[in-house]
C-alpha cells in the first residue's frame, strides 16, 4: 500500500474515532447534568464539587477511565444502575473536568 493511501486510511480511522469520543462525552454530560441519574445534585452542576460529594477537576491525571468507572460504579449509588455504556461516557465527561 503506498504511504498517501496509508496515511488517508489512518486519518480516517482516527476521525471515526475522535467523532465518536466526543458523542460519548456529549452523552456523558447530558446523563451528568440530566435527571435520569441527577449527578449534578451530589457533584455540582459543573461537577467541580458539591456539598455531599467530591468534584472531578483533575480527577483525569490521577485515575485512568478504567478506574475513574470502578470507582463510580461501587462509590456511587446511581451509577451502579447505570449500564456500562452509559457509566462509560459519564466518565469520558468527568476525564474532561
Amino acid at each position: 500500500m503506498n504511504r498517501s493511501i496509508m496515511t488517508f486510511v489512518l486519518l480516517l480511522v482516527f476521525g471515526f474515532a475522535a467523532a465518536a469520543y466526543a458523542a460519548d462525552v456529549s452523552e456523558g454530560k447530558a446523563l451528568f447534568q440530566g435527571e435520569k441519574y441527577k449527578c449534578y445534585t451530589c457533584h455540582g452542576k459543573d461537577g467541580a464539587g458539591g456539598t455531599s460529594a467530591p468534584g472531578f477537576k483533575g480527577a483525569s491525571k490521577k485515575y485512568s477511565q478504567s478506574e475513574m468507572m470502578k470507582r463510580a460504579a461501587h462509590n456511587c449509588p446511581p451509577t451502579g444502575a447505570c449500564n456500562p455504556k452509559e457509566l462509560e461516557a459519564i466518565v469520558s465527561y468527568l476525564r474532561t473536568i
